[in-house]
């Protein structure tokens, strides 16, 4: 035997010997949320972890020995896609909709994550086993969060988009909504004081409002364990980690403690080779490609006919071949610089150095790849955190909003022009090669973040205190009325000083007018 072979195969025993136990838990069934977290779990099977994962989606990728996948059996709350038909212009209102449309998302995913046969499965393989530590998503239900308690582990959080109101004090983060935007919100950090006002009524009422998801998630997980288990608030303070897919480059600065990571694009592999025809179709386009597409949920063949016809209009007048994820490959009445697929190896198209301008609905994982590949979007934001994307990428000079109910030909078109400009591009160079610019790759530093908490993570060394403390400490609330008591004592007691000196002065002066007239 070799000594070569023998090397690796020390290697391969030192680092199966070194591996843990890590269960995976995600609830919602939402594939562009999972298509953030697979990667990571990959690598951590990769860097010779056993992981078991129940998920909506087991088999997404190759199979491994070290990864064993269980599915989520029970009520699928979410559809596969949704129709463009009934949408109009956002108004506030939108805030509030939206967030009872995840409550609801988030107390069915919990009804039946709990009652899905999987996790007896997991809970069982535990018992002949345990596991080191639990993944979990972060999103519109903390039920899952129970298990850590449960099984007694430590606990690490995965958002696949913007930190949620609820998300940040858990982990003693600084909210402001100053200059945060909502998850919820249309604004960038810019926001001027009709903005800032709105941002700030929202986190806060979305902030208590969550406080009833909160109070279901016991309810449900002490149906199924028993009264044993505390409120879930209290289990989610106990976060040892958090990823967020997202990344300053893109979102904007924020104050982050040590068990918040950002991890932004974390989704994005290397390059493949592209399908033969679409290789040759971008080859060949030297006067520049234009990429539609609107991700997996929204479904472009559901456009009305009036803002279809729109936007064909405005392509036809454009200098630039189109590539259009389109679900019906036979749609007829398409321009002939307009060709149509019915899917796109999205990463690799838009990295072709012949693609100019991407136009998108503001999904995370699609603006991401654009930022990746320096390509300039315009965005046609829908609804939940495409309008926050949106502006992302306007505030970082790399992006043009394109208002859904503003849609006809002329507008269409000048929208384009503007996402063409040379400033608009350069600035898409310069975010791109600050995105990239890491000391890890997003993938590497989501696993050794994980591995740092297996290691180091019973000492709490990255927890804040700020998480620990009431809203009255965090914000020195008590302070303040303390200090607002003694200033109001100090003015309280120089009035009447004044009082009783010049009280004095007076009573002595009318005395000695008394003594005259006598």
């Amino acid at each position: 035997m070799s000594s070569g072979l023998v090397l690796v195969l020390l290697a391969a025993l030192v680092q199966a010997g070194s591996g843990h136990r890590i269960l995976g838990l995600f609830g919602h069934p939402g594939l562009s949320h999972y298509k953030v977290f697979y990667p990571i779990v990959r690598g951590l099977v990769e860097a010779g972890h056993e992981v078991t994962v129940v998920s909506y989606f087991p088999g997404l990728g190759e199979p491994h020995a070290n990864l064993t996948e269980y599915e989520f059996k029970g009520q699928k709350v979410m559809t596969n896609a949704f129709s463009m038909e009934d949408f109009s212009g956002r108004t506030f209102m939108d805030n509030f909709k939206e967030f009872y449309s995840l409550a609801m998302w988030g107390h069915e995913t919990c009804k039946a994550a709990l009652s899905s046969p999987a996790l007896d499965q997991v809970l069982a393989e535990h018992r002949r086993k345990p596991f080191d530590l639990l993944l979990t998503e972060f999103f519109s239900t903390d039920c899952l969060l129970g298990l850590s308690h449960v099984l007694r582990l430590p606990l690490v959080g995965m958002s696949s988009c913007a930190l949620m109101p609820w998300h940040y004090d858990r982990v003693g983060l600084p909210d402001s909504p100053g200059y945060i935007p909502s998850e919820f919100s249309t604004f960038s950090e810019r926001m001027s004081f009709l903005e800032r006002f709105e941002n700030w009524f929202v986190t806060r009422t979305t902030k208590l409002l969550y406080r009833v998801v909160e109070w279901n998630d016991n309810r449900l997980l002490a149906g199924r364990f028993g009264d044993g288990v505390p409120d879930v608030r209290d289990i989610a303070r106990n976060t040892s980690l958090l990823l967020v897919n997202q990344h300053y480059t893109l979102s904007g600065a924020r104050p982050l403690v040590p068990a918040v990571v950002e991890v932004g694009g974390v989704h994005i592999g290397p390059s493949k080779p592209l399908p033969d025809d679409l290789q040759r179709i971008l080859d060949d386009a030297k006067e520049g490609v234009l990429v539609i597409s609107f991700g997996s949920i929204l479904r472009a063949s559901t456009l009305p006919a009036a803002k279809r016809e729109a936007l064909l209009s405005a392509l036809k007048r454009i200098p630039l071949k189109v590539i259009w994820k389109w679900e019906d490959e036979n749609a007829k009445d398409m321009p002939k610089n307009v060709i149509v697929r019915k899917w796109l190896p999205q990463r690799d198209v838009l990295c072709h150095p012949n693609v100019r301008l991407f136009l998108s609905h503001g999904g995370l994982l699609g603006v991401s790849e654009a930022v990746h590949c320096a390509v300039p979007v315009v965005v046609m934001p829908i609804y939940g955190d495409q309008f926050l994307n949106a502006m992302a990428l306007v505030n970082r000079g790399m992006g043009v909003i394109m208002h859904y109910d503003k849609i006809d030909p002329d507008y269409v078109h000048g929208c384009i022009q503007e996402g063409l400009r040379k400033e608009v591009r350069d600035s898409a160079v310069a975010v791109s090669a600050a995105f990239r610019h890491r000391t890890l790759s997003p993938l590497e530093q989501a696993v050794w973040s994980i591995e740092n908490v297996l290691t180091h993570g019973s000492r709490r060394l990255e927890k804040s205190y700020g998480s620990e403390v009431s809203i009255a400490v965090y914000y020195s609330w008590d302070v303040i009325f303390v200090f607002g008591a003694m200033i109001l004592v100090v003015l309280v007691s120089v009035r009447k000083g004044f009082k009783i000196v010049f009280g004095k002065k007076c009573d002595v002066r009318g005395q000695g007018s008394k003594v005259k007239r006598s």
